[in-house]
């Protein structure tokens, strides 16, 4: 409508008027929530240096459907695949939990197993118990 009204793009506009974080805030609330995903994980992987926190906070916080929006986001917005940046930018046991999640096939069920949480709490008790490091 603002087109229509005015002639002009809002975003252009925005950019134009705007400046400093709070230009950058209000550009983000013009994306889906899947393009801003994707264009925080870019801009945590690109350069020198990863931001890690950055990709804890996207990938593991969200649901499967959305990691799968961010996945075609990301390809979308950058013609890269976000699975393979990830490996590039991370190693050990971190790249594979990212690299799973990555995936969107998380368990995403409510249903607890008790026993199960109680048996697995033991066992990281006993191998933590009284030694340095883990089994």
């Amino acid at each position: 409508k603002y087109k229509l009204l005015h002639g002009r793009d809002l975003i252009e506009d925005l950019h134009s008027e705007l400046g400093g974080h709070f230009r950058t805030a209000v550009l983000a609330l013009m994306e889906t929530k899947a393009v801003y995903d994707s264009h925080c994980l870019r801009n945590a992987m690109k350069g020198l240096g990863t931001d890690e926190s950055v990709l804890i906070e996207t990938l593991a916080t969200r649901t499967n459907q959305e990691i799968k929006d961010i996945v075609a986001a990301y390809n979308t917005a950058f013609k890269r695949n976000l699975e393979k940046d990830v490996v590039s930018e991370t190693s050990g046991n971190f790249k594979k939990l990212l690299v799973s999640l990555c995936q969107g096939a998380r368990d995403e069920s409510l249903a607890v197993d008790h026993e199960k949480a109680k048996r697995e709490a033991q066992e990281l008790f006993e191998a933590g118990e009284k030694h340095w490091g883990t089994d």
